[in-house]
């Protein structure tokens, strides 16, 4: 069913992470194609905030601040805001309990959500989650059915700007890295320990990329990492260069598309240096490559065993062993690497997933 007529305000909700929110750009751009003259509102966390900041598709960014959640007088005060606003359309990209009432409670008549038990009672435009496994974008796409979109666009949108550049550019000056350079990004770190592979190996595979390939490992981190990476340069056999420290993930980002080729293990910055078209190299374990690699395998590849806790949620959380990860050696990862290293110069202009746009400071 269509909207005969373009919403005036359309808020999209997407709380959590990183990697959920850089899902939901394509998203944002399909609307924003479809409706131009709409008001289009995203919904989410602080910490994610600076990934939508720049994005040229978007009008408003209303911040749900989590430490405060469940505090019910700061819940009932963000949906009195969401409410004067008078959204004639929201779409729910999460479909988790408290972002299924919040569309609810948002006073708009048009509420798209995936039909999920209970929670589908909360919607009247619903969508029947596909069964098929596929990219995590082309899911959230999904949900625009409802009002005949149909796009399978699922390139990712992070627009950085010159502030960021120039920190970058400044990271590199100051470590003599130059256009000419292979330069690789390794990120090490992960929020959950069974996304975690050991830094013994990723110390070995960083030495065979400087040792075959002549490459600049650049170790990334962020907030509370440096100790990580600290870790990693002392088992090597070669001084890697440590990252400056990010405050903000645009700076992040900045460094990242300077760079080559990323490897990393299945967390938030993997997905943006798909976002700015790095191609990538991603260490899985129990989460599903499918959801979560971009669906391009001459660029982006993963290196991946099974388990017994594959996208089960109860497993992955109880599991001591990690059986996943554990059973990833150093050679796994440099075949991986070897299949996709030869054809980088190609791929990089090849920038498929990039979506050119130009951040207005």
């Amino acid at each position: 069913m269509a909207i005969q007529t373009e919403p005036k305000g359309i808020l999209i909700i997407q709380l959590r992470r990183i990697g959920d929110v850089l899902m939901c750009t394509p998203v944002i751009r399909a609307l924003r194609q479809k409706y131009p003259q709409s008001h289009l509102a995203f919904l989410t966390e602080e910490e994610s905030k600076s990934i939508l900041e720049n994005n040229p598709n978007l009008n408003e960014i209303i911040v749900w601040n989590k430490n405060k959640y469940p505090n019910w007088f700061y819940a009932l005060k963000k949906i009195k805001e969401i409410r004067e606003k008078k959204f004639d359309l929201v779409v729910d990209l999460l479909g988790t309990p408290r972002t299924a009432l919040a569309s609810f409670l948002s006073g708009s008549k048009k509420r798209i959500g995936f039909a999920y038990r209970f929670r589908k009672i909360f919607y009247n435009l619903r969508v029947v989650p596909d069964q098929q496994e596929k990219y995590g974008a082309l899911y959230k796409l999904d949900s625009l059915k409802p009002i005949g979109i149909e796009s399978r666009d699922c390139k990712l949108d992070m627009v950085i700007d010159s502030k960021a550049k120039s920190f970058a550019q400044k990271f590199f000056t100051e470590n003599d890295l130059s256009g000419s350079d292979f330069k690789i990004t390794i990120s090490p770190t992960a929020r959950r320990r069974f996304n975690f592979w050991f830094l013994d190996r990723y110390a070995q595979v960083a030495d065979g990329l400087k040792e075959k390939y002549s490459a600049k490992v650049i170790l990334v981190w962020g907030p509370g990492e440096r100790e990580i990476v600290e870790k990693i340069a002392s088992l090597m056999k070669f001084k890697p260069i440590i990252s400056a420290e990010t405050t903000t993930l645009l700076e992040l980002a900045a460094i990242l598309e300077k760079c080559d080729l990323h490897v990393g293990n299945d967390n938030g910055t993997k997905h943006i240096a798909t976002a700015v078209g790095v191609p990538t190299v991603t260490i899985y374990g129990p989460h599903s490559p499918v959801s979560w690699t971009y669906p391009d395998s001459s660029r982006h590849k993963f290196v991946k065993k099974n388990c017994p806790c594959v996208n089960n949620e109860r497993k992955k959380h109880s599991c001591t062993k990690v059986v996943c990860l554990n059973s990833i050696s150093v050679e796994d990862v440099q075949q991986v690497l070897a299949s996709i290293i030869p054809n980088l110069p190609k791929l990089k202009n090849k920038e498929v997933e990039k979506t050119k746009y130009s951040a207005v400071d």
